[in-house]
């Protein structure tokens, strides 16, 4: 009788194993199916750039590259810089620069966050602004951005 009993405890052991080694399978099956969540960080940008065009942002921002105080240019600078950086996660850093597409040169105090360094996997954002004022002066803003740890 002490034996039926001490078997009977050893199938159930296994049944109850096996029970949840098949669960965990499943489950892991499961999760490996699944597509992966890909955040849009690039629509989300590029919205708000549209967003800091629109809004003329953009403009003051040349005008003040071109002839402004640097007093001017940080205030234009910290408007972009948190636009820019309350569309992408806690995690997110980014740089960004404007370029002149006539001369082809990088406008110098145009860099915001120009010292950070990326970590890992990096995309980016081009915005084209053609004009300035009303004036045919096409610019391009280059943002450059990652994520923290993944």
């Amino acid at each position: 009788m002490n034996k039926k009993g001490q078997l009977f405890i050893i199938e159930a052991f296994i049944a109850v194993s096996v029970m949840i080694i098949m669960v965990t399978a499943l489950y892991e099956v499961r999760i490996a199916t699944q597509p992966p969540i890909a955040p849009s960080y690039n629509v989300e940008l590029y919205k708000v750039m549209t967003t800091l065009d629109t809004n003329g942002q953009f403009n003051e921002f040349l005008i003040a590259l071109n002839s402004g105080t640097a007093g001017e240019i940080a205030s234009i600078k910290t408007i972009i810089e948190q636009a820019i950086s309350g569309t992408l996660p806690d995690n997110g850093r980014f740089t960004l620069y404007c370029q002149n597409l006539v001369t082809e040169e990088v406008l110098a105090n145009s860099w915001i966050n120009e010292d950070y360094t990326s970590t890992g996997e990096s995309m980016g954002v081009d915005y084209l602004l053609m004009s300035r004022n009303g004036d045919y002066t096409p610019h391009q803003i280059h943002v450059q951005y990652w994520l923290i740890g993944v």
